[in-house]
């Protein structure tokens, strides 16, 4: 991480409600950078879901999950990290990501989640999963999505 980065930590415990805090705080980091006000808000709601999801997969009652928030220039970075069940293998080469065999527990299926960001990257190493949702500053941040 450059000088042309910023970096914000959150360590939750397993409270599902506190999905909202960390959407307000993509929302508030992606305005800040010029974002669009739709382009806020569809990254606050990504951030939401994946966010629920990774709560709803700790095994540890005591679990916590972890989230970045990365700025640069070009875009933000939102990384989750946990240790519980992982998402489904099935599906995630072709960039699916919650719910890759076809939707979630809340019938969102990862197509739709991936048409609120540009990037996801997933990837666990023994029982710590960790999921990447990069969105891009537009050209023209008025953009639609």
């Amino acid at each position: 991480m450059g000088a042309d980065s910023t970096r914000t930590l959150f360590r939750m415990t397993g409270d599902e409600r506190l999905s909202a805090g960390v959407s307000g705080a993509a929302a508030h980091v992606a305005d800040g950078m010029g974002f669009s006000a739709d382009h806020c808000t569809a990254l606050a709601s990504v951030v939401g879901e994946a966010s629920r999801e990774a709560f709803s997969r700790l095994t540890d009652p005591q679990g916590m999950v972890g989230v970045t928030l990365e700025q640069f220039r070009d875009r933000i970075e939102v990384i989750l990290e946990y240790e519980g069940q992982p998402l489904p293998a099935a599906g995630l080469d072709t960039t699916s990501v919650v719910g890759a065999a076809g939707t979630d527990s809340r019938g969102k299926s990862g197509t739709r989640l991936l048409q609120r960001v540009d990037r996801v990257q997933f990837e666990t190493q023994g029982r710590t999963s960790r999921l990447r949702l990069i969105k891009y500053l537009p050209a023209n941040s008025s953009d639609s999505l």
